[in-house]
């Protein structure tokens, strides 16, 4: 499988308008939907104006602003959206992790700040599935095979004298 590179020359990752139109695109595919009451296309106008914010839309359903912020972890937050699109990728590109000092040193932005922003990505990455069984309830799971255990002597001596050796070969002869 390729693994995409990031090029960080792409707007996205500095300029606000850009980062906003590209989470419009992801977000909403097929055109903004309002967070409260979930109406989509006509009912939706975009607001426009010198004082007004870009971005904001206004639903003729529930007469309420929002934008594309609004409903994520990205909602209320001072840091610039294209931030928050760099670190949404640098986290997920990144091989073994991404700590918030090295986020705070790359982006330039405060400590307290990268901490905040990933322990709000780390929130909305979180698995809020039910704990029941693999697969779903009366489905078939497969799995590969595997090779659990070792030679005894390769074991260290607690391991040796608590009888794991003794169960890796029962689990070896077993397969």
């Amino acid at each position: 499988m390729a693994r995409s590179k990031i090029d960080l020359r792409n707007p996205i990752f500095h300029n606000d308008h850009a980062a906003r139109e590209y989470l419009e695109t992801v977000l909403w595919p097929q055109g903004p939907v309002c967070p409260r009451c979930g109406v989509m296309g006509e009912r939706i106008k975009k607001m426009e104006g010198k004082s007004l914010r870009p971005g904001v839309y206004n639903c003729k359903d529930c007469r309420k602003p929002f934008s594309v912020t609004v409903g994520t972890v990205m909602e209320r937050s001072h840091i610039p959206l294209s931030k928050w699109v760099l670190a949404t990728r640098l986290m997920a590109a990144s091989k073994k992790g991404f700590s918030a000092h090295e986020l705070h040193r790359s982006m330039d932005i405060s400590y307290e700040g990268a901490w905040f922003l990933f322990h709000r990505l780390r929130e909305a990455a979180k698995d809020t599935g039910g704990s029941g069984p693999l697969g779903g309830s009366g489905k078939p799971i497969e799995a590969d095979e595997t090779y659990i255990g070792g030679k005894a002597k390769n074991m260290p001596t607690p391991a040796r004298s608590q009888g794991l050796a003794a169960s890796a070969k029962r689990c070896r002869s077993s397969l």
